[in-house]
């Protein structure tokens, strides 16, 4: 058994705590004006954040926290289904590119936003058939704006918060 510092569990606490207020406040203030499920992904600036922090672990238990919290709280089962495997994708992504050392915090968090709702598309597609694919340059071009919206948030947060020790 690993063992983990009281103040591991506090971060990872308090992350998830931010990130599920997060998604609270997006889901109150919905886009599907847009297009249906679009989101600002505000929620998933923290996970990104402890990947810039190379904290992969972490950013994988803080989204999933988040994701399944959320899911319980404020969607249902399709939500959930939706949420997780984007989100979970999504993280994959982030903590690929970043190992890869080539693209920077913008180009991470675009790769993650696109990867997110191109992995909402095919659970979708899944559920409802595949006329959901008409959404795609919609939601890739939306994928774009929600991930340097969210790289920056993640950029300033890493930016200013160095001293925070994991």
């Amino acid at each position: 058994m690993t063992n983990i510092s009281a103040k591991k569990i506090t971060v990872y606490a308090l992350l998830s705590a931010a990130a599920l207020i997060f998604g609270y406040i997006e889901m109150l203030f919905p886009l599907s004006f847009i297009a249906p499920g679009v989101k600002l992904g505000i929620a998933n600036t923290l996970s990104l954040y402890l990947v810039l922090r190379g904290n992969y672990n972490g950013a994988f238990l803080v989204n999933s926290v988040r994701i399944l919290l959320g899911g319980l709280l404020f969607g249902g089962l399709f939500s959930l289904v939706f949420s997780f495997t984007a989100g979970m994708l999504s993280i994959l992504c982030s903590v690929a590119f970043s190992r890869l050392k080539v693209f920077g915090v913008l180009g991470i968090s675009v790769a993650a936003s696109t990867v997110h709702n191109l992995a909402q598309l095919v659970v979708a597609s899944v559920v409802v058939g595949g006329g959901v694919w008409y959404y795609a340059p919609l939601l890739l071009l939306i994928g774009i704006i929600t991930g340097i919206f969210t790289g920056l948030v993640a950029w300033l947060m890493f930016k200013y918060t160095k001293k925070i020790i994991f």
